[in-house]
This record gives structure tokens, C-alpha cells and sequence, in this order.
């Protein structure tokens, strides 16, 4: 099997990685645009994938048409700004696409392109970068919530802090920080509780760095979701989390309550009955370190979805409501009040 990894950026290279190690795989070949640029990426992917990775052949291009037409599968890790083309490019020749998210950067762009992925009959062979859905942790909460353990759900608190600030000057493609980071709350919230939100409170500020306001641009921001229930929910994002990189989901229900991403190396100093302060000892170093098993995971369900073996997780039809929360947040941040969810179709 012959992946094309469009993107050698970080999480090209990531991705590019952990295929060299997926049993099926015969061959990566990282598409860019500069040559000597991605010849360096290329060295960097062989050393992550290492000894396990030294039986796939990885190759470069900067020729995007010839390697799609010589692929079994695309891997899209390129600037968000970039997907939707890519996306019907590949779906154009038939080929199973990874996208990662966001697929589109606005509801109306995002609509357009799922109705020509449907029209080509290449829903269940697009699958969105929608990690966590693919993890162990939030796919046994999932399980238990499905089963009515935590009983009425009441709250959800989900946290997305990166360890790292992006440079807010390459930020222009990505969408801002709601579509680039709280898109993954916008869609794993819905899915964890099996509803749809009514309307969403957003909020954002460039409360940590100022070169995010000199650039437009966010490092924090919440949103606030109310579902017809009764249940609610509260998002939080930022850019540069002083302790590390911290992912946690905590649910609340009348007969239980359930956290993923609390271990002992939560990103938080804590403060004991005593008074005493405990910093942690350890925390994760980046999305990559906090999500290292997931991310594999995702390729190995992707190279199963490209062999016919394996199930679309994440369509694009799929991620249809947290596009609708992703645009009422967007709404609700320029109107500074409440705004409700538009179905897109």
C-alpha cells in the first residue's frame, strides 16, 4: 500500500511516522513544495519512525498530481485554508483521504464541500482528523456514558490548553483559535453525549501575549453550550499553558460522575487541604506526547479504512453539528451574546 502524505510539516511528518510503522504499508512518499525542504523533513520522518519504519520505502515529491495518481491513500496535513481543494482533488480520483481537521474553515465552505464528497458517493472514505475519537480513554467514556452510567448527564467541563504558543504570524490559514483548537470539543462533546446543542456563549481575548493582539489573533477562549436537556457544557482553549499541555474531559451525571485526562501528570500545581502547594513532577510535553498512543491509533484506522477492513470513525457528515457550533461560536464572539445553532442542512 502506497500512502501520499501531502504536508511535511509537524504533523505531516507525524503522520508519515507512525505509517512507515502500520502494518500494510509499503511506501510513504512526503509531498511539498520545496525540494530541499522536504528532503529534510524526509530525514526527519525516517528517524522518528526508526528500526520498526526501515522496511517501508519513503520517497519525496514536489509533483502533488503524480503522487496522488500513484497512491492507494492521502494523508492532508497541510494549512487548513488548503483542504477543501485537496479534499476533492483526491476524492476526484477516488482515492481514501485523511484530512486533518478543520475540513473548512467556514460553515458555508464546509457545506459545499460535503455535498460534492456525498455527490461522489465519498463520505465513508473521507475521514477527518478528529483524534479523540479514535482513543482508548474518551472511547470508555463514550461506552459508559452510551450505557446510562453516569445516569442523567448535567455538565461537561472540557479543557484544551497547549503547552506551546503558535506563532501567531503562520496562524492567517488556520481558522483562529475556535476552529483550530475548541473545533476538537465542538465535535467530541456532541458525540461523547449522544445530543446536539441549542446555542452557544462564546468568548475570546488575547489575554497572555501581545502578539496575538498585534495579529488578530486569540491564546484563550471559552464557550458555553446549552443542550434542550437541560444539559450543559464549557469549553476552554489556549495557546501557552504555562504548566504543560493539558486535555481533560470531565462529565457529570446524577449517578456518577467520570474524568479522562486527569492522571499524575495533569498540567495544574495543585493545593492540598493543608494549604501545601505540590507543582506536578512531570507533565506532557505537547499534543503529540499527551495523545502519542492515539495518534497512532488514528493511522492504524485509517490504513484499515484504505484496505477495506476497517470503518470510517470520522465522515465528513459526521462533523456536521460541530461545524454548526464552530459557526454559532464564531457568531456569538462578534454579537457578545448568546447565539442559537443554525442547522446547515
Amino acid at each position: 500500500m502506497r500512502i501520499a502524505v501531502m504536508g511535511a510539516g509537524t504533523i505531516g511528518q507525524m503522520h508519515a511516522a507512525h505509517l512507515m510503522r502500520t502494518e500494510g504499508v509499503t511506501e510513504v512518499e512526503l509531498v511539498g513544495r520545496d525540494d530541499a525542504r522536504v528532503r529534510d523533513h524526509a530525514t526527519r520522518v525516517s528517524e522518528r519512525a526508526g528500526v520498526e519504519g526501515a522496511g517501508v520505502r519513503l520517497s519525496i515529491t514536489t509533483d502533488a498530481s503524480a503522487a496522488l495518481d500513484s497512491a492507494d491513500g492521502v494523508v492532508i496535513a497541510t494549512p487548513g485554508s488548503t483542504h477543501p481543494e485537496l479534499v476533492r482533488h483526491a476524492v476526484r480520483r477516488g482515492l481514501p483521504v485523511f484530512v486533518e481537521k478543520p475540513l473548512a474553515l467556514t460553515a458555508k465552505d464546509f457545506a459545499s464541500l460535503v455535498q460534492d464528497i456525498e455527490a461522489a458517493g465519498a463520505d465513508d472514505t473521507v475521514m477527518v482528523g478528529f483524534h479523540r475519537r479514535h482513543s482508548k480513554e474518551y472511547r470508555a467514556l463514550k461506552g459508559l456514558l452510551d450505557a446510562g452510567r453516569a445516569g442523567r448527564l448535567r455538565s461537561i467541563v472540557s479543557v484544551d490548553h497547549d503547552k506551546y504558543a503558535a506563532d501567531p504570524t503562520k496562524l492567517s490559514g488556520s481558522g483562529g483559535i475556535f476552529a483550530d483548537m475548541m473545533a476538537h470539543g465542538f465535535d467530541v462533546v456532541p458525540w461523547l453525549v449522544g445530543e446536539q446543542a441549542e446555542s452557544v456563549y462564546a468568548a475570546a481575548s488575547a489575554a497572555a501575549f501581545g502578539s496575538y493582539e498585534d495579529n488578530d489573533e486569540f491564546d484563550t477562549a471559552a464557550a458555553f453550550l446549552t443542550f434542550p436537556s437541560g444539559f450543559i457544557a464549557t469549553l476552554s482553549a489556549m495557546r501557552g499553558h504555562a504548566v504543560g499541555q493539558d486535555v481533560r474531559t470531565v462529565v457529570h451525571g446524577t449517578e456518577n460522575s467520570y474524568s479522562v485526562g486527569e492522571t499524575d501528570r495533569v498540567a495544574m500545581t495543585r493545593i492540598d487541604p493543608d494549604g501545601r502547594i505540590e507543582a506536578p513532577k512531570e507533565t506532557f510535553e505537547g499534543y503529540q506526547d499527551r495523545f502519542a498512543e492515539t495518534f497512532v491509533l488514528e493511522m492504524q484506522d485509517f490504513v484499515a479504512m484504505v484496505s477495506g477492513e476497517g470503518l470510517n470513525e470520522t465522515p465528513p457528515t459526521s462533523g456536521i453539528h460541530g461545524v454548526e457550533l464552530l459557526d454559532a461560536a464564531q457568531r456569538s464572539l462578534a454579537s457578545g451574546r448568546p447565539e442559537e445553532v443554525t442547522p446547515l442542512r
